[in-house]
């Protein structure tokens, strides 16, 4: 059952808002992350993960290339880009189920919706969520 009230509310489940849960939780504090999409945000899942694989594959291929220079004989390369792509997916396709793991591990709750500021309330901010229609 979702709380309707938390010390922290995190909006974006990316590397920062991640971060910042332990130590909220180490303080005792009730933390709540909203994400709109994916846990880890566009870095590991969209951005830079993906991207350094797809890159370590042109490096392999621009030193098969080069295997001459050191008196290496080599076929030439075929890159299979399905395959690749496949690699890629597989390699990246665990990080939003591995961090759920570790946020409910670490007691925080996680809430799948859009964030925006609804207002004060008090001393503190009220945050508003929307969440995806799951019927």
């Amino acid at each position: 059952m979702t709380r309707e009230k938390f010390d922290v509310v995190i909006l974006g489940g990316g590397n920062a808002g991640i971060g910042v849960t332990g130590p909220a939780r180490r303080a005792g504090m009730s933390v709540a992350m909203i994400e709109s999409r994916d846990l880890g945000g566009t870095c590991p899942n969209r951005g830079c993960t993906p991207k350094k694989i797809l890159v370590a594959a042109g490096h392999a291929l621009h030193e098969i290339e080069r295997a001459a220079v050191h008196n290496i004989s080599v076929g030439e390369p075929r890159l299979d880009w399905a395959s690749l792509i496949d690699r890629e997916k597989a390699m990246i396709k665990d990080i939003p189920v591995n961090l759920a793991r570790a946020m409910a591990k670490r007691g925080v709750e996680v809430i799948e919706g859009q964030a925006s500021f609804a207002g004060l309330i008090g001393s503190g901010s009220a945050i508003g969520c929307s969440r995806p229609n799951t019927s």
